[in-house]
């Protein structure tokens, strides 16, 4: 699969220090999202450490060195996503063992995924930062929110914000503070022309879905100018935390790369 990214991050107006950390590494397929929680830039360590262990965890894949499962995966889908699942629980364990520490009391971090298989995508996520598939003008949740709220919208009950705004981002699932942890994980399959958009909820919470669909849909900008506009839209939005934005376009493939594609699955 063909790809162009680009990606960054912002502290914002508010907040002190910025606890998003995110990873683009095309080389190995891999982009990440996490969004650290915890006193004294205790989630800016949780964070940190995701995206640490992540990377490390799929050098070592891409070397050969292949690490051993932590737990037996049942999953009906493929080694390679066995061990998306397996990376993120590693960064799961770390947090929880490195939160016992008194300075990172109850740290933790929401975190989501995304990995490129030949011509499939998985999308795997803990906690509330979205990925949306950009597709013929349709901006599409494609990760799983783990909020009060967003477990009520799954249930058709969406009107939590409105009655219990004090509720409404309360997450059901986080990285680091259970030993163990449920990842959401799905597969998709792009076509040419289509875009993930993977962002901190610094993003989402202060840009309305029109306005990011214009910008995606804007061929005169880069999609480096595109991360920065929408990390601008945000601000101006109120910026009330820390903004991550990572864009990643399904570009179209020659006939040769299509063919050497067939030979390597």
């Amino acid at each position: 699969m063909k790809l162009k990214t680009a990606g960054n991050t912002d502290i914002g107006l508010k907040r002190r220090i910025n606890e998003d950390s995110y990873l683009v590494e095309p080389e190995l397929g891999l982009f990440v999202v996490a969004d650290g929680m915890g006193g004294h830039k205790a989630g800016e360590v949780a964070s940190s450490m995701i995206v640490k262990t992540m990377s490390k965890y799929w050098t070592m894949m891409e070397s050969k060195k292949i690490p051993a499962f932590l737990k037996p995966i049942k999953k009906d889908i493929s080694d390679k996503a066995k061990h998306l699942l397996n990376s993120l629980y590693m960064a799961n364990l770390l947090v929880h063992e490195a939160q016992k520490k008194p300075e990172y009391h109850k740290m933790g971090s929401t975190v989501s995924a995304v990995l490129v298989e030949d011509n499939a995508i998985w999308i795997a996520n803990v906690g509330d930062s979205p990925v949306y598939l950009f597709s013929d003008d349709n901006l599409k949740l494609i990760s799983e929110e783990h909020s009060i709220d967003g477990e009520w919208k799954s249930l058709g009950l969406d009107e939590l914000g409105s009655t219990n705004p004090g509720m409404k981002n309360t997450l059901t699932r986080v990285i680091g503070l259970e030993k163990n942890v449920d990842v959401f994980i799905a597969k998709i399959i792009p076509g040419a022309g289509d875009k993930l958009l993977m962002c901190s909820d610094g993003l989402i919470n202060y840009v309305s879905e029109d306005i990011i669909r214009g910008i995606l849909n804007d061929s005169s900008m880069s999609l480096e100018i595109k991360v920065e506009v929408l990390i601008e839209e945000a601000n101006k939005g109120g910026g009330g935390d820390n903004i991550t934005a990572i864009l990643i376009d399904i570009l179209e493939e020659s006939r040769w790369e299509r063919i050497k594609q067939k030979f390597k699955s």
